[in-house]
């Protein structure tokens, strides 16, 4: 004996898997940037952080810049590490050798110099 099925898919049920494919679309498509394209990314800092350290290398094109920097309590502990630098022009008026205050933000993960100057003496 063959049982045959004809089995028929609601209007209503087709309209909520349409649904949702057109809403996932956006996020499908979206495109990424290259890496090493030197763009800031637009995302909202997820933490600013203020801290002290000495300047030990300035990237050629003004994007980076490397810092022996103070612990950031709850954070860090004190190290030497490269800063990608929000603004090539922050960088303007700091050398290699420089004690600064600085301020950067984590972007999911990449670290951001957002604001730097002197450091006031300890």
């Amino acid at each position: 004996m063959r049982v045959i099925s004809s089995h028929r898919t609601s209007p209503a049920v087709l309209a909520t898997v349409a649904a949702v494919l057109l809403a996932a679309a956006p996020a499908c498509s979206r495109s990424q940037e290259p890496s090493g394209s030197g763009a800031v990314p637009t995302a909202a800092p997820s933490a600013t952080y203020t801290t002290r350290g000495k300047v030990r290398a300035i990237g050629e094109k003004k994007d980076n810049i490397t810092i022996a920097h103070e612990d950031i309590p709850g954070y860090m502990k004190a190290m030497t590490m490269m800063f990608e630098v929000a603004k090539p022009e922050l960088l303007r008026d700091v050398k290699v050798g420089d004690d600064v205050s600085f301020t950067f933000s984590d972007r999911d993960g990449r670290l951001f110099v957002e604001s730097i100057t002197p450091a006031p003496p300890k």
